[in-house]
């Protein structure tokens, strides 16, 4: 009889699987951690001890993934609980340090004040005067438990940053400054120093634009242009999701791969990835897509004989277990992940389609940005559909035109930065070689917002109905294509 055996690096896979699903299923449930962890223990122990018991490698391995899954499932319900002992001192009068640089938008600016007994509020507020991180200041208003309103899970919105208080429009009186970490100070000083950067050598809407690729900040877009990107479907561009660092990562390192070593280029990934964070301020989606797109880069260079799945599930995992709210409530980390995926798996179904002989007067670099553009999005517009209820018709057309530069416009917008910095006058110089591709982009954009039929608003079960039809098309031509591979390997 031929003896059971699963690789190791597969088993690694279940076990990670396990420990995500855990925390998945446990956000769906208000659990007190106090209440339940005794039992989930005696589950645990039970289960270890029928491992013992077990012969057959498959019951052996379901209990080893059971115990992984209460893990997962306690690790969230723990969480949970913790948020819901926070409580602030005074409902009417709170005081505290803002922990984080302030987020503008139009007319108010809002930010997270974590008070004497660490609980973390968060404050909205008009934008003038302006406050920065490490202020201390006071609050007079209602500061309250937040509620859902429509259908936004605002409550679950907050916590995942730590949060379970809120207060709007209070009255602030600042007390002091310079109260935070100097270094995370000293990283938000470099992102507002690269925004000054941008709009002093920029024209609007080239340099708001510009910012929004790059560190997602829309304090200045007008509302029209954003209506427009939404119209057209290319609103991810400008998400601090981080993915599109990502794509940038990969298209140099396909355009870098036989030029170069293997390991020069995922050094060359890390040192660009760190810039990278700095000039964001180290935003944490943009420290989550940097993790994900070191391990893309290691993957494909010196760890190119690793197994992508479990990268893919090691990634998620590492985050997760930094933040397991981040898993089900936060919508940037959904994207980086669901563009990882489609980088690594739909990426071969693309590149085999623009190999066709239609398309051989196309040059390699923008094959390969146009590969890595649609790979991403192919896995990301199921869930830009569920989260925002727009289906845009020319997104299609939008994004096969549009998307292929943004690489590019990124990292010239990245170097022309970082050029100005060190060379003033050189650097504003650079800075048109940035504003060419901006401007096509914004010339694009209103070209296709202009056409009548451009997006539709869709809502209820007509809008799951077709989020499902697409799953399942995107899946047949998955399957389809691996399977064929297979036959001819």
């Amino acid at each position: 009889m031929e003896k059971i055996s699963i690789p190791s690096y597969r088993k690694f896979s279940y076990f990670l699987i396990s420990y995500i699903f855990g925390v998945f299923v446990s956000s769906y449930f208000k659990l007190d951690f106090y209440q339940i962890h005794l039992f989930a223990i005696l589950i645990a122990v039970c289960l270890i001890g029928l491992n013992f018991l077990f012969q057959n490698l498959y019951l052996k391995l379901i209990a080893i993934c059971s115990i992984i899954f209460l893990f997962g499932f306690l690790l969230f319900s723990f969480r949970s609980s913790k948020l819901d002992l926070q409580k602030i001192a005074n409902d009417s009068n709170a005081s505290g340090i803002i922990i984080n640089d302030p987020v503008i938008d139009g007319n108010s600016q809002n930010f997270f004040l974590v008070d004497k007994n660490q609980t973390k509020i968060y404050v909205s507020t008009s934008r003038f005067p302006e406050y920065t991180y490490g202020d201390k200041i006071k609050l007079e208003g209602n500061v309250e438990q937040p509620k859902n309103f429509s259908e936004f899970d605002w409550v679950n919105y907050l916590r995942r940053y730590g949060a379970t208080y809120s207060v709007k429009n209070p009255k602030i009186e600042k007390l002091s400054d310079k109260q935070g970490n100097p270094i995370l100070a000293w990283l938000y000083k470099i992102r507002k120093k690269f925004e000054e950067s941008v709009r002093k050598n920029l024209p609007e809407p080239e340099s708001s634009l510009a910012i929004g690729l790059l560190v997602g900040s829309k304090q200045d877009f007008n509302d029209s242009l954003l209506s427009n990107f939404s119209k057209i479907g290319i609103t991810h561009i400008i998400a601090l999701s981080g993915y599109n660092v990502t794509i940038i990562i990969i298209f140099l390192t396909d355009i870098l791969l036989g030029n170069i070593s293997r390991r020069k280029i995922f050094v060359l990934s890390l040192i660009l990835i760190s810039l990278f964070i700095l000039m964001t301020g180290a935003a944490p989606s943009v420290i989550r897509a940097g993790i994900i797109t070191l391990l893309i880069a290691y993957g494909r260079t010196i760890g190119r004989k690793a197994d992508m799945a479990n990268l893919i599930l090691l990634s998620a995992t590492i985050m997760v277990l930094l933040n397991p709210y981040i898993l089900r409530f936060d919508t940037g980390f959904q994207l980086s992940f669901l563009a990882f995926i489609g980088l690594v798996y739909f990426s071969p179904v693309v590149k085999s389609f623009l190999e066709k002989s239609i398309f051989k007067y196309i040059p390699a670099f923008v094959k390969s940005a146009l590969t890595e553009t649609v790979s991403a999005q192919a896995f990301v517009l199921p869930l830009i559909l569920s989260a925002f209820g727009i289906i845009s018709i020319i997104a299609p057309i939008s994004n096969i035109v549009i998307l292929p530069i943004i690489p590019a416009t990124m990292l010239f917008v990245f170097l022309s930065t970082l050029v100005n910095w060190l060379i003033p006058t050189l650097g504003h110089l650079v800075f048109l070689i940035a504003y060419l591709p901006l401007k096509f982009i914004i010339a694009m954009t209103k070209l296709f917002s202009a056409i009548s039929f451009s997006a539709i608003n869709l809502s209820g079960i007509i809008q799951y109905i077709i989020i499902f039809v697409y799953v399942i098309l995107v899946g047949l031509i998955l399957i389809k294509k691996y399977k064929y591979v297979r036959q001819n390997n």
